[in-house]
């Protein structure tokens, strides 16, 4: 039977997280298997627990903490869920004894019941501090033995330079993880220093950060430009602190959370190391126990002959030793051989998963990186456009000889707007018409005619000249009356 499970999916619910599992190419499978169930973390570690068992010569992949009920409704924390329970699924699809057992089969059916779930690692006081204390436990580290006997087919330089390696390999993940958590902390006070300065940045565009009393237009100006320039700055650095905080929470989830699961998978591959050990111990014990057998049977022929009761007794019990001795050999060799399996087992899914890790980690920092690039890109671009001075409103006459826009070109609205700027100048030219008694009109003053004589001659002419000077006002009305008359 070939499986593949996918979890696409995952909600949290008032107490724990649901799981939506797919199976994908299914060949050969039991007719009460769903191609889509879902299943709490709870039914999730009653498999784990049953495979456990089952099968304790064989390193399973790590059960993720439980779900905390103070961080299941957030979000970033359930797809975190998600992608660990995805990993443990396809690190238990690449062993066909697991996914061919009679349990794994049952909880994938319709025949799993909500009831079935598996031991709660939560008791009644474990909020108290001196809960929390990882306890010391045997199965943790190697069990040491040599022999002292020479063991046939027995390679203990190979599998003391394992556990060696393991030990490294152990103090490797975890500083790694230490390590990405130190990094993302710092970046994460990064970020929040970034916020605040943009907080900081957009508090200076307030009326008490004015340049100067703001009476002159160029100040007025600057102000405007220097304004847009600070929110534009202030906005940037909200935006960076939250790019900052997002690359740490995906980190975590697809690099930090790999290193710390391979580092709690060293722990099956110890228990797997130490159940050879002690095999092994048990075939040195039956090894000395045939040996004294032996040297007895051996001292009683001697002594009694090989036809006395009390020989052929000790005979017997030297043929049962060496049968147990034989048992105990193929066990340890059966065992040894397993060992040597799973750690070739163990060494291609480590390399296989911790090249896809790091792949992720890489394209996510590139990712983050030109996202923040382009953040930066865009707030220059914008800053560096060009400053608009604003203007006073004033009214142009436009010839329509000089005119560049042609008539047919103006909208509706254009024209609605000049006619009714036209039918106002006309209510306000009203009272051009009247004769102008403004004390603030200057006198008029007539040029004289000149004499009858070069009237006569024909080389002259009448010249009334008469030179008004009005006030600035009167001007403007009267180039406003010309424009209309036009």
């Amino acid at each position: 039977m070939t499986l593949k499970i996918s979890v696409p999916e995952a909600a949290a619910t008032p107490d724990t997280i649901q799981f939506k599992l797919v199976l994908e190419d299914i060949q050969g499978e039991p007719d009460n298997i769903l191609p889509t169930c879902f299943r709490t973390f709870q039914q999730i570690s009653w498999i784990h627990n049953k495979l456990k068992r089952k099968f304790p010569t064989v390193v399973l992949p790590p059960l993720p903490e439980q779900p905390m009920t103070s961080h299941i409704d957030d979000q970033d924390y359930v797809e975190r869920k998600r992608l660990q329970v995805e990993r443990l699924f396809q690190r238990i699809m690449e062993r066909s004894e697991l996914t061919e057992h009679a349990d794994f089969i049952h909880f994938l059916s319709s025949d799993m019941a909500p009831t079935q779930v598996g031991p709660s690692s939560t008791g009644v006081l474990s909020f108290l501090k001196f809960n929390r204390v990882i306890k010391p436990s045997t199965d943790r580290g190697f069990k040491s033995y040599k022999a002292s006997e020479m063991i046939e087919g027995n390679d203990q330089d190979t599998f003391h330079k394992h556990q060696i390696y393991i030990l490294l390999q152990e103090s490797y993940y975890g500083f790694i993880a230490e390590s990405l958590n130190e990094l993302i902390q710092i970046r994460e006070g990064l970020g929040d220093v970034m916020t605040h300065m943009g907080d900081l940045v957009i508090e200076t565009t307030q009326s008490k950060y004015r340049l100067g009393l703001g009476l002159k237009l160029d100040a007025r100006d600057s102000q405007r430009n220097l304004d847009r320039k600070m929110q534009m700055l202030g906005l940037l650095m909200d935006e960076l602190g939250f790019v900052f905080t997002r690359q740490g929470k995906e980190e975590n989830m697809k690099f930090g959370d790999v290193m710390i699961e391979y580092k709690n998978s060293l722990d099956p591959l110890k228990v797997v190391f130490n159940a050879r050990t002690i095999k092994l111990m048990d075939y040195v014990d039956q090894l000395k126990h045939r040996n004294k057998k032996r040297d007895r049977s051996d001292k009683l022929k001697l002594r009694l002959g090989i036809n006395h009761p009390e020989v052929k007794q000790v005979i017997e019990e030297e043929k049962e030793a060496t049968e147990s001795l034989s048992k105990s050999k193929k066990e340890f060799d059966q065992c040894q051989e397993r060992v040597k399996k799973e750690i070739h087992v163990f060494d291609l899914q480590k390399s296989k998963d911790l090249r896809k890790a790091i792949k992720d980690y890489v394209n996510l920092s590139i990712r983050y990186e030109n996202t923040k690039l382009q953040n930066l890109e865009k707030t220059l671009q914008d800053m560096q456009q060009p400053m608009i001075r604003s203007t006073p409103f004033m009214y142009h006459a436009i010839s329509p000889t000089t005119s560049s826009v042609s008539r047919d070109s103006i909208t509706s609205s254009e024209r609605q707007k000049k006619r009714r700027e036209k039918k106002h100048l006309h209510q306000n030219y009203k009272e051009l018409q009247k004769p102008l008694q403004s004390s603030a009109s200057l006198p008029t003053r007539t040029v004289p005619e000149q004499d009858s004589d070069s009237t006569e001659s024909g080389t002259s002419h009448a010249i009334t000249d008469t030179r008004t000077a009005l006030s600035a006002s009167y001007d403007d009305r009267l180039s406003t009356k010309n424009w209309l008359n036009e």
